[in-house]
This record gives structure tokens, C-alpha cells and sequence, in this order.
């Protein structure tokens, strides 16, 4: 079922479709979330609130573009606020986020992931931003110009600098960029 119909057949009564969607998003708008606030109790707050928001207000949607592009523009509303309400002091990766992580079996990849996610923090927030919805869950320029507010030329444009930018901060730090 395309999320279009789900969609109707909740607006229609059948509350229970809401479940459906929520588990076919969830852990994407939840690593979205994680990616902007840096923690994961502000990431799971962020992305309880995302679904919170889109029960109280799915009567009032109408596509008008993807309902995935509508569900990030939600999520990036809802990191603004948190951001907004927090003090930026108290805000950073929680202790032994690395060391948690690295316990896993898949270390290389998460040693990658970690010095990306260092890396994209010495971007400008809206080049990370566009670099995080395109890269790490896929939106299209068009789909994250609609996200962000902004013209998609413009999101084209940030995706170029932010690579550009990136390439010569990891290979600052001694990694080959293949990109």
C-alpha cells in the first residue's frame, strides 16, 4: 500500500493505518533527528514529537509533494525547536557515544561513521543539513529544497560546496576520499 492510500484511509477512519506508517518511517526520522541534535534521548524526543504532530495534523495534509519530504520537513521543524529550548551548552554527543558504539562488530564502519559525523560538523549547519538529507536518507535536491524552504538550485549548490568542503576536512585528517 502506497503511503498516498494509507494516508486517505486514515483521514477516512482507520486509525490503525497510523501504526503502519509510523513503523515504515520511524527509524528514518529517528537517525534524522540524531543527526541534528547529536544525542539520542533529544532524538528520540524529536522523533516522538514528529509522529505527535503528524497524528494531530494528518486531517489538515493534502499532497502536494511526497509524504516522505512532508514527514522531514516535520522532523527539521521539530529539531528547530528543540534547539530553540535548549541552552546550546548542555547540547554535543553524549559521553561514550564512541566507546558504545565501537563494542559492536561492526567497528570499521561505525570508525567511518564517527569521523564523518566529526567532519560534517566543521560544515556550515546548512550544508550539513542538505548533505545529511541527501546522503544519509536519500531525498532528492527537489524533494529537500521543499524540506528546507529554500530553491532548489540553491540546494544543489550547498551539496556541491559541502562536498567540496568536506572532501578537504577528512583529508585533513588523513582520509582518502574516493568521492
Amino acid at each position: 500500500m502506497t503511503d498516498r492510500e494509507r494516508i486517505r484511509r486514515i483521514q477516512s477512519g482507520e486509525p490503525e493505518q497510523m501504526n503502519e506508517l509510523i513503523e515504515t518511517y520511524y527509524q528514518e526520522i529517528f537517525q534524522y533527528c540524531y543527526s541534528r541534535t547529536g544525542r539520542e534521548s533529544a532524538a528520540y524526543d524529536c522523533a516522538q514529537e514528529t509522529f505527535l504532530r503528524v497524528i494531530r495534523y494528518l486531517n489538515r495534509y493534502v499532497e502536494q509533494k511526497k509524504f516522505r519530504a512532508y514527514l522531514f520537513g516535520i522532523a527539521r521543524s521539530v529539531c528547530i525547536d528543540f534547539f530553540r529550548k535548549k541552552a546550546e551548552a548542555e547540547l554535543g554527543y553524549e559521553d561514550g557515544y564512541e566507546e558504545r558504539l565501537r563494542e559492536e562488530d561492526f567497528a570499521d564502519q561505525v570508525s567511518e561513521q564517527v569521523m564523518l559525523q566529526k567532519a560534517m560538523q566543521c560544515l556550515k549547519p546548512e550544508q550539513r543539513e542538505v548533505l545529511d538529507l541527501s546522503y544519509f536518507h536519500g531525498l532528492k535536491a527537489r524533494e529537500i529544497a521543499y524540506v528546507t524552504g529554500e530553491k532548489t538550485a540553491t540546494v544543489k549548490s550547498r551539496i556541491r560546496q559541502g562536498l567540496k568542503n568536506l572532501k578537504t576536512i577528512l583529508e585533513e585528517e588523513g582520509y582518502r576520499w574516493n568521492g
